[in-house]
This record gives C-alpha cells, sequence and structure tokens, in this order.
C-alpha cells in the first residue's frame, strides 16, 4: 500500500509540475504576444508617417513644379499687370504725337 501511495504523489507531484510549467509557458506568451502587439501597431505608425511624408512631399514637388512653370512661361506678377495698361496709354500718346499733324 504504500508504494502504491508513493506512486500516486509521485504522479501528483509530476501533474502539478507540468501544470505550473504549463502556466508559466502561457504567461510567457501571453507577455510576447502583447510584446508583438506593440511592435506591429509601432510598424502600422511607421508606414502611415512614411505615406504621408510620400503625400506631402509630392505635394511639395507638384507646387515647385508649378512655380517653376510659370516662372519660365513668365507670367506677369500683379504689380507688372498693374502697370501694363498706364504703359499702353503713354505709348499711344506718344505714338499720336509723334506725327506731325498736316
Amino acid at each position: 500500500m504504500a508504494d502504491k501511495k508513493q506512486h500516486q504523489d509521485r504522479i501528483h507531484g509530476l501533474i502539478k509540475e507540468v501544470e505550473s510549467l504549463a502556466k508559466g509557458l502561457r504567461a510567457n506568451l501571453r507577455k510576447r504576444a502583447d510584446v508583438s502587439s506593440v511592435l506591429k501597431e509601432a510598424q502600422k505608425a511607421a508606414d502611415r508617417m512614411r505615406r504621408q511624408a510620400a503625400a506631402a512631399a509630392g505635394q511639395v514637388e507638384k507646387y515647385v513644379h508649378t512655380i517653376r512653370k510659370e516662372l519660365e512661361k513668365g507670367t506677369p506678377t500683379k504689380t507688372a499687370g498693374r502697370k501694363r495698361p498706364a504703359a499702353r496709354k503713354a505709348a499711344a500718346k506718344k505714338s499720336a504725337s509723334a506725327t506731325p499733324a498736316k
């Protein structure tokens, strides 16, 4: 009978040891899962920021391209646009006074 009791005690001891190891393993896996979820969220945030930065760079590049094209065309500025009608009037007066009356 003592042999049987020792055998059962040994089995119960092994079962408790396996259960405690399983519990520790589950806790370890939970910790790793939490860390991996944090890493995944950080990766998503980095990807999102990268896309936003690329979009902003594209907008700036488009804006610079537009400005360069306008400068190459020589589009008049606001002040030059205001001066042109006055310059036309002065040129018209000059040409009228330059022709002698007959």
